[in-house]
């Protein structure tokens, strides 16, 4: 098959999920002989940094600037419309007309939308090729926004926010009707699909390698956390952590060492800074900086899809603690293979406790790991893409 997969970011560097998501599906395909080709919008936020050779030697790959920055005037101005604003942002006439040209000049047999906010390119797919078109969900967008005005308590903000989720709503309500089929990463997600459209939809999770762990040291008394800085339910997560669960962390056990790591990290972060709060930011080595470290925090209040950290860290054997919207879509038993908290005191128990009770806590660790090998192979979830795309084209 020839596929052409439209990117709401580059997927270089692989710092975050939804890169690595990509990837994962971008090499998948590749694996089965597929033709592929990429196109991304290169973002103020994500600049396109430079491309592996080995990639660009496998695919044919290019990316288009658009600036999603807000601005007061649209922002503004969309108060009275009822097209979504955050969709709108990733619209651009400059990548709208070389899509065209790539679309005339190639026949490609599925085109792949990874996310919502390259959707509203659908029309003009439709209109200058004949190949089915499918979107892969990473998350229920809408569903992030809602849990976003939920946590903030300033009217203003709160009103905007649900402005914001309600257009972005109807807005993901709609274009899934259109599709011709629908990839979601969580069963949660794809339950949602199912009440809006009777197109096939399958959940397909995230691949994880478990090969070729290092063997890292383990600092004991520390606990971390490893995330896109520049998200809002990360932020607002990891600023709930540090103002209503370390500190009483801290009075049980002040031996006790937050590491707190992730790019684009907010610079009023740093004034946390103490000896037991340290802010890394963007570090070299995700991978490393999780083996270095002992237990791992996912504090969201907010959020869809599935947190690819979390597989990851369960991949190394780590343990951790999360909120249940945090670990929501990942095929886990709470207190078997993570530790599910969702009240500060019940966050903080549980992180003394995992220090408090070595082997047991590390039993959780090593279920965590069994749970990726046997939930989330490559070679699994290449299948059943391959499978699914291949019934895409017959339908």
């Amino acid at each position: 098959m020839r596929i052409l997969q439209i990117c709401i970011k580059p997927p270089f560097p692989e710092k975050d999920g939804y890169a690595l998501a990509v990837n994962h599906i971008s090499n998948a395909l590749l694996q089965k002989g597929h033709d592929l080709k990429v196109i991304a919008i290169s973002t103020p936020k994500h600049i396109a940094e430079e491309v592996p050779a080995q990639y660009l030697s496998k695919i044919n790959y290019e990316d288009i600037f658009i600036d999603t920055n807000v601005k007061i005037l649209p922002a503004f101005l969309n108060l009275f419309s009822k097209s979504s604003y955050n969709t709108n942002r990733f619209y651009s006439s400059n990548f709208a007309n070389k899509l065209k040209i790539i679309l005339k000049g190639n026949s490609f047999d599925i085109v792949l939308l990874e996310g919502l906010f390259v959707c509203p390119y659908y029309d003009i797919i439709k209109k200058n090729s004949k190949a089915k078109i499918i979107l892969r969900a990473h998350n229920i967008e809408s569903d992030i926004w809602k849990g976003l005005a939920k946590q903030t308590t300033i009217f203003l903000k709160k009103w905007y926010l649900n402005l914001l989720q309600k257009k972005l709503y109807h807005y993901e309500k709609e274009i899934v009707t259109k599709m011709d089929g629908i990839i979601c990463i969580s069963d949660k997600d794809a339950n949602w699909m199912k009440k809006q459209t009777s197109k096939k939809i399958i959940t397909i999770p995230f691949a994880i390698d478990t090969e070729n762990q290092a063997n890292t040291s383990v600092e004991k008394n520390t606990i971390f956390h490893i995330g896109s800085m520049d998200w809002m339910p990360n932020i607002e997560g990891v600023k709930w952590f540090l103002e209503k669960v370390f500190p009483i962390i801290n009075q049980k056990n002040e031996n006790l060492i937050l590491h707190l790591a992730g790019r684009n990290m907010p610079k009023f972060f740093y004034d946390y800074s103490t000896k037991n709060i340290i802010v890394h930011g963007e570090v070299n080595n995700a991978k490393e900086f999780m083996e270095k470290h002992h237990l791992m925090i996912v504090p969201l209040w907010s959020g869809s899809g599935i947190r690819i950290k979390i597989l990851e860290a369960m991949a190394v054997g780590k343990i951790i603690i999360s909120t249940s919207i945090g670990a929501d879509g990942i095929n886990y038993k709470d207190k078997k293979n993570i530790l599910i908290a969702n009240t500060q005191e019940d966050f903080a128990n549980k992180i003394i406790w995992c220090f408090e009770n070595p082997i047991e806590s590390k039993n959780i660790g090593e279920n965590a790991k069994k749970n990726i090998q046997e939930n989330y192979s490559l070679l699994k979830i290449t299948e059943e893409l391959n499978t699914y795309l291949t019934k895409s084209l017959k339908s």
